[in-house]
């Protein structure tokens, strides 16, 4: 399309004014021409123009009926201006009185409402016509949605000059609004991708429950969970060297469950880009164990792994404002303990089977400033056990008086669905509703992971579980992940 190519839209009632505002300089345009009310709506849902010049004089397609008008509100009868008879003008460009309106209906505001609130038209450019003295419906124009309104009679250079700047900022309009949609079709499909990271199906094992609530705050997120079974140990110190007559001793002691939750900071796609990162290495350094565990060798400590997962992160986004907080445990149900690093993350939530509750703070710096060693800590984790893991963007829930919920508050109102032990997550999502006084909008991308050890566990896996989207119910009786 030139530079000059547009699409014009005349409405006015006059044919005299219409070829007049045909006729102005600018070259390249296509003019479509309405004498109406309908006629201007339907060519601007047909021919989509960049620029409509409205006449204050469009009238009504069914003018009401003067015996069932207010006195108040009636106006006077049109003069019978015809082509022979225009109003008086000093320029080459005519208009046309006001008709088929009372004073307290304009057709030309049904028009500017009807684009731009029904419609959604916020590209096209508005110029209204009207006569020197109107000046209430300059004004309600204006605000309705109008770009500009003009006294008549007006110069048709100046008004050749208002159409050119006019389709100069509705072809901006269209591309910026273009540029847009594209971009949103392209996070779209990164949000798409996102989801596919996310775990799809979740080990089985006897008395083991999980669950999981995902909310991004837009199409893309920096949040990031995972669980999963780590190779099974080898149990190097377990017996001395049996003789080949023996049975060998038993290779692993046990299943272990690694579980991890992240924050990247920011939003968007760099964040949802550095999240990918963060899930490539820590599936990375479980590929690893396995590798290991083939060699017949021990995996990775837990601190380790985070080591080399900041070391990695340092070299990618160090230097950058970027950072990473990040919570990983391994839960060993045959020793009943966990093992966990909290880089910077929120505190864990950890339920004992007597129901009391325990923090489990930050115990090491953010990944990604700076190397750094780790050190790990251990806890008892027997049946009866639950483990609450969560992201920030549950502090900042708005609440009555236009604050923050804040993390002490969010802990305050957790810990006792907690310690309820059942439905945890849909115990907490509703007492935070009910201290925000309802579904507040979200500031910030949502995460939440809960895990629940109903039982001993003997044995190790049992059978793999059926693949569960996130955005699919689970069963109560088996792991899951509930959004």
């Amino acid at each position: 399309m030139a530079a000059d190519d547009i699409t014009l839209l005349i409405a006015a009632p006059s044919p005299l004014t219409r070829e007049a505002l045909r006729r102005l300089p600018g070259t390249g345009r296509t003019v479509l021409r309405a004498a109406t009310l309908a006629e201007a709506l339907a060519l601007h849902a047909a021919r989509r123009p960049h620029v409509v010049i409205i006449d204050a004089a469009l009238p009504d397609p069914a003018p009401p009926d003067p015996a069932h008008t207010p006195p108040h509100l009636a106006a006077p009868p049109p003069p019978p201006y015809g082509p022979g008879t225009p109003r008086s003008v000093p320029t080459s460009v005519p208009t046309s009185a006001p008709a088929g309106h009372t004073g307290g209906h304009r057709p030309v505001l049904d028009l500017i409402r009807a684009i731009r609130a029904t419609r959604g038209d916020e590209d096209v450019f508005l110029i209204v016509l009207t006569e020197p003295d109107d000046h209430a419906l300059r004004a309600d124009a204006l605000v309705m949605g109008a770009n500009d309104a003009l006294r008549l009679p007006l110069e048709p250079l100046e008004l050749d000059a208002r159409v050119s700047v006019g389709a100069r900022q509705a072809r901006m309009a269209r591309q910026l609004r273009a540029y847009s949609d594209r971009l949103t079709r392209e996070m779209a499909r990164v949000a798409e991708l996102q989801m596919r990271l996310l775990p799809s199906s979740s080990p089985y094992l006897p008395g083991l429950h999980v669950e999981s609530l995902y909310r991004p705050s837009g199409d893309a997120s920096g949040d990031y969970f995972d669980y999963f079974l780590l190779p099974p140990r080898v149990l190097a110190d377990a017996a001395p060297p049996a003789p080949p007559a023996q049975p060998a001793p038993p290779e692993t002691d046990g299943p272990v469950l690694r579980v991890v939750i992240a924050d990247v900071s920011g939003h968007g796609a760099r964040a949802a880009f550095l999240m990918s990162i963060v899930r490539t290495l820590v599936r990375a350094q479980n590929d690893g164990a396995a590798a290991r565990h083939a060699d017949g060798m021990p995996p990775l400590p837990l601190t380790e792994t985070v080591r080399r997962i900041n070391r990695h992160l340092v070299d990618i986004i160090g230097g950058e404002p970027d950072f990473v907080t990040l919570f990983a445990g391994d839960i060993d149900f045959a020793t009943g303990t966990l093992e966990y690093v909290n880089a910077g993350h929120c505190p864990a939530l950890l339920r004992g089977g007597d129901g009391q509750i325990t923090r489990l703070p930050s115990n090491a710096p953010l990944l990604g400033f700076f190397n750094a060693d780790f050190a790990a800590e251990l806890c008892a984790f027997p049946p009866g056990c639950q483990l609450l893991l969560f992201t920030d963007g549950l502090h900042d829930w708005t609440v009555p008086g236009g604050t923050h919920l804040g993390p002490e508050r969010f802990l305050e109102l957790t810990e006792p669905c907690l310690r309820a032990g059942r439905e945890v997550l849909a115990a907490m999502e509703s007492a935070l509703r009910d201290a925000a006084g309802g579904m507040p909008p979200f500031r910030d991308d949502v995460t939440v992971l809960w895990i629940r050890r109903d039982g001993p566990i003997a044995g190790g896996l049992v059978r793999p579980d059926e693949p569960v989207r996130p955005d699919e119910p689970g069963r109560p009786d088996e792991p899951a992940e509930a959004v």
